[in-house]
């Protein structure tokens, strides 16, 4: 597949494309906070980088757990399904806890969570235009 780039070492992040794609993040990331100080909202920045930065971990735990899974010669390693199932009950929990808290500006908690589908909509339209 073009535009993948070489996977690290026995962990099988080529599964996920992870260096391009979390560079998407980041750079949606980075999108968002820039766009937050411009428009002068700097209420919501610390929601904005509180989400952005769940948003990157979950990526980042989701390329670890799927690597880790597919990454065995002869199939899927058992305990997979836990693993991811343990990630997402933490997910949910500290979504719960950061909007249940109120310290953060919940708009601008969104905003950072959704650096994560920004990542992926960037890296689907650029692999869209370098195969053209």
């Amino acid at each position: 597949m073009p535009g993948i780039g070489p996977p690290r070492e026995g962990d099988g992040t080529d599964l996920l494309t992870s260096r391009s794609l979390e560079t998407k993040i980041l750079v949606s990331a980075g999108v968002i906070l820039a766009g937050i100080i411009l428009f002068g909202r700097y209420r919501m920045l610390p929601g904005a980088a509180c989400g952005a930065a769940i948003a990157y971990g979950n990526f980042y735990l989701i390329r670890k757990i799927l690597g880790k899974a597919f990454s065995s010669e002869g199939g899927l390693k058992k305990g997979f399904v836990v693993q991811y199932f343990l990630k997402f009950l933490a997910l949910v929990a500290i979504v719960y806890l950061v909007v249940r808290s109120g310290r953060f500006d919940i708009l601008g908690f969104l905003l950072g969570l959704s650096a994560l589908i920004l990542g992926v909509l960037l890296e689907g339209v650029s692999r869209a235009v370098e195969t053209k």
